[in-house]
C-alpha cells in the first residue's frame, strides 16, 4: 500500500509535466472504495450476465503485441528519465570543467575564446535538452535535439580531433548508447 501510495505521488507530481500516468491517488482512492452492486439484479435488468475476470481474460489472450506494450509502457518513464541526467550531468559536467574541455578543443589548434566559447555553449544546449525531455510537451523536440546535438558532437570530434576514437574511455563511442535510447524514447512517446 505505502509502495502504491508513494508511486501514485509521484505520478501526480509528474502531471505538472503534463505526464499522464493511470496510476494517481484519485485511482487509488476509487479503488479502495471498490466495486459494489447486485449482478443477478443487473442481469435481470439488461439480460446481461457479466463474465468473471478469469473467464474474460482466458477469452482474449494476450499475444505478443500486448506483453511488449506491458514491457515498454514500464520502460518508457525509465528511458525519459535516463535521458534527461544523462543529458544533464553532461552539461553540467561541461560547465564545471569547462577549462579542461577547451584544452581539448585547443589541443587541436582551436582559439582559447573559441574553444571555451563552443563548450560553454554545448554545455548550456546539452542542459537545456535535457530539462526540455522532463515536460510531456516539449519531450519530443528535445529528443530530436539529443539526436541532431549526438550527430553534431560525433562530426565535429571526427573532424576535429578524430584521435578520441581510438580513446581508451570510448568518449565518442558512448554517444551511440544514448542516441539509440533517444529513439527508443521517440518510438514510445505517444499515448494514444
Amino acid at each position: 500500500g505505502w509502495l502504491a501510495l508513494a508511486a501514485a505521488r509521484v505520478a501526480d507530481g509528474l502531471a505538472w509535466l503534463g505526464w499522464r500516468s493511470p496510476m494517481r491517488t484519485t485511482a487509488l482512492s476509487q479503488l479502495a472504495g471498490g466495486v459494489r452492486g447486485d449482478v443477478g439484479a443487473g442481469a435481470r435488468a439488461t439480460g446481461f450476465v457479466p463474465r468473471g475476470l478469469g473467464d474474460m481474460l482466458s477469452g482474449w489472450p494476450c499475444g505478443v503485441q500486448d506483453r511488449w506494450f506491458a514491457r515498454l509502457f514500464l520502460a518508457k518513464p525509465l528511458m525519459l528519465t535516463t535521458l534527461a541526467g544523462f543529458w544533464l550531468a553532461s552539461g553540467a559536467v561541461g560547465l564545471w570543467h569547462a577549462g579542461a574541455a577547451a584544452g581539448v578543443l585547443t589541443a587541436a589548434g582551436a582559439p582559447p575564446v573559441l574553444a571555451r566559447g563552443c563548450v560553454v555553449a554545448g554545455a548550456l544546449a546539452d542542459l537545456t535538452l535535457g530539462a526540455l525531455v522532463c515536460h510531456r510537451r516539449t519531450a519530443r523536440p528535445a529528443l530530436l535535439g539529443m539526436l541532431a546535438m549526438s550527430a553534431g558532437y560525433v562530426a565535429a570530434a571526427s573532424l576535429v580531433r578524430p584521435d578520441l576514437w581510438g580513446d581508451p574511455l570510448g568518449p565518442l563511442v558512448k554517444v551511440f548508447p544514448a542516441a539509440v535510447l533517444a529513439v527508443a524514447a521517440l518510438a514510445v512517446l505517444d499515448d494514444r
